[in-house]
Parts: structure tokens; C-alpha cells; sequence
């Protein structure tokens, strides 16, 4: 409880509650119920019987009609808690290492006392048929949420009830008044103090050894770590990744040439390059897209290429783009950048086989493993006049 935890969310919610209900505004008519002039109702955040104190002992320093406003009690309500969970995580933005955390908020109630009070009882009647059917069964109130700005709607519930005071026995020198009394619940939140930045998860490596049986021993599970072929490892990645593309081919000086990719992870794209061996591209420029986030920027290094403007993910698995003009052969890599990583696709392409045959026989010797068209990229082949 040393932690400062005060994000004016009282204030806040009293104020928008205020703002719902200042812009009352009364007609006066004539004998023939035609508007003759309109007035505004005076709105004020006290005690009723603050409000009647001013009106007597300061002759005309608040002008009836004059609606009052007051706090009159703050309850927990058990029955909005959600459960025990600490709260959600929230991207905070591309270049930004971690998530913030603001723990579940406390689920309140604020009574709020609401007093009308007029001369006339026409204007009761007025203030009160402008707000009343309004609020059947409830009105919703907006603000915003202290730590991460995200709009929240908050119920506001009206008792239904409206209480009526006359004067009964009042001097001749006392104007008359009506008082009118009804309550309101705000169904709230206050919050507590976020926790510290979380840091974001790029990589999850997993590592699987079979075993003889579901009841081995620990130190028999331990032995069978070193048989080789025995253990597997899985990375799950963040990253995007490149395991294809089509066409595999092209020919140089042909422009406007859609090329379709598929791999994981493309709705996440914050950009998308190509790099071509030497000559293949022309005003090829260096670009380090991982430099803004240190944890990453080590493990991408920046390279040279060129940044495409527009592409379209149709999916999370399958993007095209319009491929910049080659002028001589070569090979072309595609590079895709998130905030986990890039993914290219002579990396992503290569499918790794095991031999399936024993060691040292003839079919262990001349096996050689399926691979990709572009595992070494786009090929730019100046002869390839099929090429469409």
C-alpha cells in the first residue's frame, strides 16, 4: 500500500456524470403555452443542504432552478469481480520491448445524491421529464482507462425513485421552493498500480526425447538423451518465415511481375524487402529494421536491398507483392520484418531430411534430400523466355 495508486478515476467518473446531466434547459411559457424564453439550469457539485445554506445567507449568489450534486457513498460490488487473474498484457508499439500489465481493476459503486430545486413547479416538472425517461433502465457513461487509454463504458443506474419536499410552514418573507430528491449508482473502477514492463516472448525452444515406456525410471530417461536421433527440438517462432515462392523464376528488365510467398505470420509484417546477388538489382540501399529494439538486433543484422512499398497479406500464410525490375542474372532473396525478427527465403525454404537409409550402405551414399526450387532464392535467369 506505499505505492501511489491515485489515477483520479472518483473524479473522473463524478465529472463525466456531471457533463451527462449539465444541459437542462428549462422553457417558460405563457398563458397560451407558447415558449416565451428559455433558461439554462444551474448545476452545482454540493450537499443539498450546502446549496440551500448559500441560497440564504447569500441573498441571490445562486439563482433558482439549480440542480445539486453530491457523493454520498463508495461500496465494493463482489459481483462485477471478474476472477482472480492478474490482468491482461498490452502491446505497447513495434520499436518497444516489452507489453504493459495493469492488473485487474476493483469493481465499485458510487452513490451520488442528485437534489432539484425550483421556484415553480412547472420547472420541477420539466427538469424532471428531461432526464427521467432517459435513464429507463440506465444511461452508459465513456472515459478512459488511466494506463492504457482504452476507452471504458461505465453503467450509471437510476433508483427510479423521486422524493417531493414543499414548504409547509414558511415565513412571509421566505420565497417559495420545491426540492426534489433522487440517487443515482456509478458501477466503477479504480485501479491499482501497473505492474513493471513485461518483456516480449520471440522464441520458445522445446526440446522432445523418446523414451522406452511412460513408467521409465529418471535416470533411464536421462540415458536415452545421448542416443543419437533421439531428441528433437521445436522452435516456435515469432519471426516471420518464407517456404516458398512462385514463381521461382524470372527474367531480367520484366516489370509489374506478381510474385506470391507463403510461409507464417505475414498479417504481422511491418516491411518487406528484396536483396539479389551482385548486379541482379540496381540502387539496392542498406536498411537495419531491427536496430530500434535491442533484443532482436543482434540476432537480425541489417543488409542491403530494396524496401517494397505495398503488399497484401490475404492471409496469415499467403502474401503477393510487385517485384522490382532485375537487370542482370543472379538470385533474388525475399526478406520479411516484424518485431519479432525477419524471416528469408533461402533460410526458411530448406526443408531438413533425415536419411532414411542405414549408414555406410549405397542408398545411405547417393540419397539426397528434397529441396525447394528457391532454397537459393528467385533465380534470374536471362534465358528462361518462358518465363510469364
Amino acid at each position: 500500500m506505499k505505492l501511489e495508486t491515485y489515477n483520479f478515476e472518483i473524479r473522473t467518473m463524478i465529472a463525466s456524470f456531471c457533463n451527462a446531466f449539465n444541459d437542462i434547459v428549462i422553457r417558460r411559457y405563457d398563458e397560451n403555452e407558447a415558449i416565451e424564453d428559455k433558461i439554462h439550469c444551474n448545476f452545482v457539485y454540493a450537499p443539498k443542504t450546502r446549496t440551500l445554506h448559500d441560497l440564504v445567507n447569500q441573498a441571490k449568489h445562486i439563482k433558482l432552478p439549480i440542480v445539486s450534486v453530491s457523493l454520498s457513498g463508495i461500496n465494493p460490488n463482489v459481483g462485477r469481480v471478474f476472477n482472480k487473474i492478474e490482468g491482461p498484457y498490452y502491446n505497447r508499439g513495434v520499436n518497444d520491448t516489452g507489453f504493459s500489465h495493469p492488473l485487474q481493476p476493483v469493481p465499485i459503486d458510487l452513490a451520488i445524491n442528485m437534489s432539484i430545486i425550483t421556484r415553480f413547479q412547472s420547472d420541477m416538472d420539466q427538469i424532471i421529464t428531461n432526464f427521467a425517461p432517459y435513464n429507463d433502465p440506465y444511461i452508459v457513461i465513456s472515459w478512459v482507462e488511466p494506463y492504457t487509454q482504452h476507452e471504458i463504458r461505465t453503467i450509471v443506474k437510476w433508483s427510479g425513485n423521486i422524493s417531493m419536499e414543499y414548504p409547509t410552514d414558511i415565513a412571509s418573507n421566505v420565497p417559495y421552493r420545491c426540492v426534489a430528491n433522487t440517487s443515482f449508482i456509478i458501477e466503477g473502477w479504480i485501479y491499482k498500480t501497473q505492474e513493471e514492463p513485461v518483456g516480449k516472448i520471440y522464441n520458445i525452444n522445446t526440446t522432445f526425447t523418446s523414451i522406452t515406456s511412460l513408467n521409465a525410471k529418471y535416470a533411464e530417461m536421462v540415458s536415452m538423451i545421448d542416443i543419437p536421433d533421439n531428441t528433437d527440438v521445436v522452435t516456435i517462432s515469432g519471426r516471420p518465415q518464407i517456404t516458398n515462392a512462385d514463381p521461382y523464376l524470372m527474367i531480367p528488365c520484366v516489370e509489374d511481375k506478381t510474385v506470391t510467398i507463403y510461409g507464417t505470420w505475414f498479417d504481422t509484417l511491418c516491411s518487406l524487402y528484396v536483396s539479389g546477388s551482385d548486379g541482379v538489382f540496381e540502387n539496392m540501399t542498406f536498411h537495419d529494421p531491427a536496430s530500434g529494439n535491442y533484443r532482436i538486433s543482434a540476432m537480425y543484422p541489417g543488409f542491403s536491398g530494396i524496401e517494397i512499398d505495398n503488399w497484401t497479406a490475404h492471409t496469415d500464410s499467403i502474401l503477393t507483392f510487385t517485384m522490382p525490375s532485375a537487370v542482370s542474372a543472379g538470385f533474388v532473396d525475399i526478406i520479411a520484418f516484424n518485431e519479432a525478427g525477419y524471416g528469408l527465403l533461402t533460410q526458411d525454404s530448406v526443408r531438413p531430411t533425415n536419411n532414411p537409409y542405414p549408414s555406410g550402405s549405397q542408398q545411405y551414399i547417393d540419397f539426397v534430400a528434397f529441396q525447394l526450387p528457391c532454397v537459393s532464392g528467385i533465380i534470374v535467369d536471362p534465358f528462361y523466355y518462358f518465363c510469364t
